[in-house]
């Protein structure tokens, strides 16, 4: 099976996120204070944010590819985890700090890790489904 160039720029693009993540995190640990590594640092806010319009563009498009059943199966999918972890964040930021409860956090957090968790696939496009 012949894989796109779009799959294998995914990929790339993720792997280099991965590995400048991990060097940002050293980075800011070491407190490292020089000119190199301020501008790595930029490129990688930069990286970061065309991550954030890259990867739901990508779900879209990869989404005409998939017949309606599987789709709505990852919607369902999404709600559902949205729901579920939401609720737990909820629980636990009451349970740590009930005085200091960010819904838009919580909110956020719970939408961005369900839709990775179920998009991952479409955003890869799996070509068994």
């Amino acid at each position: 099976m012949k894989k796109s160039k779009q799959l294998i720029f995914t990929k790339i693009l993720y792997s280099l996120f991965t590995i400048m993540t991990i060097l940002s995190l050293f980075i800011v640990y070491k407190n490292s204070d020089n000119e190199l590594s301020f501008k790595f640092l930029v490129g990688y806010l930069f990286l970061a944010f065309f991550m954030l319009a890259y990867v739901p563009l990508i779900a879209i498009v990869n989404t005409r590819k998939y017949k309606w059943v599987y789709i709505r199966k990852s919607i369902f999918k999404f709600i559902a985890l949205f729901i579920l972890l939401s609720i737990l964040n909820y629980v636990f930021e009451y349970i740590i700090r009930p005085s200091k409860i960010d819904l838009f956090s919580i909110f956020s957090t719970s939408a961005g890790l369900s839709f990775c968790i179920a998009f991952f696939d479409i955003i890869f496009l799996k070509e068994d489904r």
